[in-house]
């Protein structure tokens, strides 16, 4: 089973590397594969700037500001494992949505947070594939599942604070 993920940088002055790249593609995996998901997938991953994800956030969730991440999931799992009317298939891989990374806002929390652009970035990813998958944190018993596995994923792809 191999995943596939596609990652574009729609950046004006686009500066994405190719190591930022691979580490992306390699967070989607790991985070597919510490969930168990049994069925190969196909994730988009846009990289964009403060206006774009604010233009988008707006658009999509009613809230105009700008914001890390947005997940747009386009399927239905149950514990990693697709339902009868899981979704679209492209080219034998489960469509599990797109992932729109704010580049702008994940260097402005590396720094605050005081650890990398990767491991930012490559926990903003992990985070949205967990939303592409059906995990939320509306409340703080979500909030903390959600948390714990990221932070496992993280340990595993060797990225801590």
């Amino acid at each position: 089973m191999t995943n596939q993920v596609y990652v574009e940088d729609l950046r004006e002055n686009p500066s994405l590397t190719d190591e930022m790249t691979a580490l992306l593609i390699r967070t989607v995996t790991q985070t597919l594969d510490y969930e168990n998901v049994d069925v190969a997938c196909f994730v988009s991953i846009s990289i964009v700037d403060s206006d774009e994800i604010k233009a988008l956030n707006s658009e999509h969730r009613g809230i105009d500001s700008v914001t890390d991440v947005l997940s747009f999931p386009v399927v239905n799992l149950l514990d990693g494992s697709p339902t009868d009317d899981a979704g679209d298939y492209y080219e034998g891989r489960l469509i599990l949505g797109d992932v729109v990374l704010c580049a702008d806002r994940a260097k402005e929390q590396a720094e605050d947070f005081g650890h990398s652009i990767e491991r930012e970035m490559g926990y903003l990813t992990c985070h949205s594939v967990l939303h592409l998958i059906g995990y939320d944190h509306e409340d703080e018993a979500e909030r903390e599942v959600m948390r714990a596995k990221e932070e496992a994923v993280m340990a595993l792809m060797n990225l801590s604070r």
